[in-house]
């Protein structure tokens, strides 16, 4: 990750070029930097808003949407097949893929709160 200057799609891809030819593993690798992107820009925009706990109400809720979106992601690695994933992600309405940039694109346009002074 470090020798690619924090190219999270150069180090999926080249995930996927290690586990394999089958069009899946890049399905899934080229996907996931999406869901990254995702989690990184919530934790850096929303996350303050909230308690920093991780067993909170909203630690849970972020627990629950982040395997339900990457169980949606990860249906590309185990199925392999250009089709099948594709059959699969369309009977889903793409909801991973569209959700991952929606949630992108709006929370992108939130202001970044200020980080709180520490007092010694």
């Amino acid at each position: 990750y470090i020798r690619t200057n924090g190219s999270l799609i150069a180090v999926y891809g080249m995930s996927a070029f290690w586990h394999g030819f089958y069009p899946g593993y890049y399905l899934f690798f080229l996907s996931v930097p999406l869901l990254t992107f995702c989690e990184r820009l919530g934790k850096k925009k929303i996350s303050p808003y909230f308690s920093s706990e991780k067993w909170s109400l909203y630690g849970i809720v972020s627990i629950i949407v982040t395997s339900l979106f990457t169980e949606y992601m990860v249906s590309a690695f185990v199925l392999l097949a250009l089709d099948r994933t594709w059959d699969f992600w369309k009977s889903q309405y793409f909801f991973g893929h569209i959700g991952c940039a929606v949630f992108y694109v709006v929370v992108s346009m939130l202001p970044t709160p200020k980080k709180k002074d520490k007092k010694a």
